[in-house]
C-alpha cells in the first residue's frame, strides 16, 4: 500500500457496528515480544539488529493469518510520510528511525520491529470488540511463537523493555469520548477511580479523546489481565452513559443547542483550525449519540478525525506550499464531505 492510498483509506473505519460506538472510538491489543538469546533493541548492535528484523520478517510473510502485509522501513520514509502515520496513531513520533512497520492492507493489524522491544504487535478494531480481537491476535501472536523462540522467564514471564510490559506482555486499550464525563465535572473522579484499580488515562492522539489502558501486566497472567481491564472499560461506559443521558435530560436545550451550532459552523465555515474542528465534531458525534442527528454516522465522524488533520490534507491534495493555508482547506474540506453525506 502506498502511502497515498493509506491516506486516502478508511482504514479500520470501514465497517462499523452499533456496539457502544457511540461510546468507544476503538479496542486495541499490544503484545509485546522479544526474541531469545538477542539484547533489547537499544542495547543490539546494528549488525544483530538487522539479523533480528529479518527473522521476523520472514515468519510475518509466512504467517497464514496475515494477508496483504506492507512493509515500511523507517529510515527509508520522508518525514512528512511518517507524520500520516502518526496522524493514523499507528506510529509515535519517538519511534525509532532504524525500526520498520509492518502493517496489513486493512491496517487492522501492525507490527513495529526493533524500536524498543523487538515485537510490538497491534491489532484493533473500531467499538467495543476486545473478545475479537484477542482471538484474533493470540492466532498471530502464537503461530509467530511457534516459529521464533521468546525471551521468557518462569519467574518473570514474557521479558519486555519495559518492565511494566513483562509477565503477560499484553496492553489493552480503550479509546472513548467521553463528554457526559465532561459536562458533570466526574472526569476527575473516574480518572482516580481507575488508577486505584490499576488502570492508566491519558490523551487520545486526537483532542477531546480519552485512552485508558492497563498500567501493569508483571505478576500477572493473560486472561486475568484481559478480565481486569476489561470489567473496567465497561464500568466507564456504563458512567459515561448514565452521565451523558442525565445532562441531557438536565440541559436538553443547552446540548442541542451546541450540537447544531457546531454543525452550522462546521457546514458553513470557510477558515477553521484543526483545534476547533475536532471541538466542534465532538458535539456532533454527541448528538449523533443522543439522537439528535439523525443523518451522519459516527463513522462520519471517526473518518473526519483522520481526514481532516494537516498532512493528511496536504497529501490529499499534493500540496507543498508552505504559504497555503490549511485552515481554509479544512472548512473547504468539511463543507464538501458534510453535505455529501446529508
Amino acid at each position: 500500500m502506498t502511502i497515498e492510498e493509506l491516506a486516502q483509506s478508511e482504514g479500520i473505519w470501514n465497517s462499523m457496528t452499533k456496539d457502544n460506538s457511540n461510546i468507544v472510538l476503538k479496542s486495541s491489543l499490544k503484545f509485546f515480544r522479544n526474541v531469545e538469546g538477542y539484547s533489547f533493541s537499544h542495547k543490539l548492535i546494528k549488525k544483530d539488529k538487522e539479523k533480528v528484523c529479518k527473522t521476523i520478517l520472514e515468519n510475518l510473510v509466512g504467517n497464514d493469518n496475515l494477508t496483504d502485509l506492507s512493509i515500511y522501513r523507517l529510515k527509508e520514509i520522508s518525514s512528512f510520510d511518517k507524520n500520516i502515520f502518526v496522524e493514523r496513531n499507528i506510529l509515535t513520533k519517538d519511534k525509532d528511525d532504524n525500526s520498520t512497520l509492518v502493517l496489513s492492507h486493512d491496517q487492522y493489524n501492525y507490527f513495529i520491529l526493533c524500536d524498543k522491544d523487538h515485537i510490538e504487535y497491534v491489532t484493533h478494531k473500531s467499538g467495543l470488540h476486545f473478545n475479537d480481537i484477542y482471538m484474533d491476535g493470540k492466532k498471530v501472536i502464537l503461530d509467530i511463537e511457534n516459529r521464533i523462540k521468546f525471551s521468557f522467564s518462569r519467574a518473570f514471564g514474557y521479558l519486555t523493555a519495559n518492565p511494566d510490559n513483562s509477565g503477560s506482555g499484553l496492553e489493552m486499550i480503550l479509546t472513548v469520548h467521553l463528554p457526559g464525563l465532561i459536562f458533570s465535572s466526574k472526569i476527575n473522579e473516574v480518572i482516580f477511580e481507575l488508577e486505584k484499580q490499576g488502570m492508566g488515562v491519558r490523551s487520545s492522539w486526537v483532542d477531546g479523546y480519552y485512552e485508558i489502558f492497563n498500567k501493569y501486566s508483571k505478576g500477572l497472567v493473560e486472561k486475568d489481565v484481559f478480565k481486569h481491564s476489561l470489567d473496567s472499560f465497561k464500568q466507564v461506559i456504563r458512567y459515561e452513559r448514565e452521565n451523558r443521558e442525565n445532562e441531557y435530560a438536565l440541559n436538553r436545550s443547552l446540548i442541542e443547542d451546541k450540537v447544531w451550532r457546531s454543525y452550522g459552523i462546521l457546514l458553513s465555515s470557510r477558515l477553521i483550525s484543526i483545534y476547533e474542528a475536532f471541538d466542534l465534531l465532538s458535539y456532533l458525534r454527541l448528538g449523533i449519540g443522543l439522537g439528535t442527528i439523525n443523518y451522519l454516522k459516527i463513522k462520519d465522524i471517526n473518518l473526519l478525525l483522520f481526514f481532516i488533520q494537516d498532512f493528511h490534507l496536504k497529501k490529499r491534495y499534493n500540496i507543498d506550499n508552505e504559504n497555503q493555508n490549511l485552515e481554509e482547506v479544512r472548512a473547504q474540506y468539511l463543507r464538501d464531505y458534510l453535505k455529501e453525506v446529508m
